[in-house]
């Protein structure tokens, strides 16, 4: 009997360790600013894809990062209320490279993520990409001040 309890004891603790393990190594939440982030205000707006009916909408918000003094992380919705397989990628200028993000959509009423960092003063070139009919679109988002 106190060995099982011993067993039982031993389990609950590497359980509990592992949570704990996989909290620490995972990735920041791009939705939340955390005490490696400070909240800097959003921009949104729309793309308009050749003549289509439905536009492409989205909102960056906007993280200062407290952690490396000159980065901005940005966390960039981008939802289309129509069907259509669609991609979006976002650039945005980190020193002497980009940093490009990517992500695909496919059926309706479908949005995506991006999560790009970078300069705190560098703009976001997001660009919406429609297939089949091969047709793309881009803005310039400005970082908030």
């Amino acid at each position: 009997m106190h060995g099982e309890e011993t067993k039982v004891r031993r389990r609950a603790a590497m359980l509990l360790g592992t949570a704990v393990l996989a909290t620490a190594l995972g990735a920041p939440s791009a939705s939340a600013d955390g005490p490696s982030e400070i909240y800097l205000g959003q921009r949104s707006g729309t793309i308009n894809i050749g003549g289509l009916p439905h536009s492409y909408k989205w909102v960056d918000k906007q993280y200062r990062s407290t952690s490396l003094p000159n980065l901005r992380k940005h966390s960039i919705r981008i939802t289309y209320n129509a069907c259509a397989n669609w991609r979006a990628r976002a650039a945005v200028r980190w020193g002497g490279t980009y940093d490009t993000v990517e992500s695909s959509a496919k059926g309706c009423n479908k949005s995506v993520l991006l999560t790009p960092m970078g300069d705190m003063n560098a703009n976001v070139t997001l660009t919406v990409h429609q297939d089949p009919m091969d047709m793309t679109a881009s803005v310039t988002i400005k970082p908030v001040h």
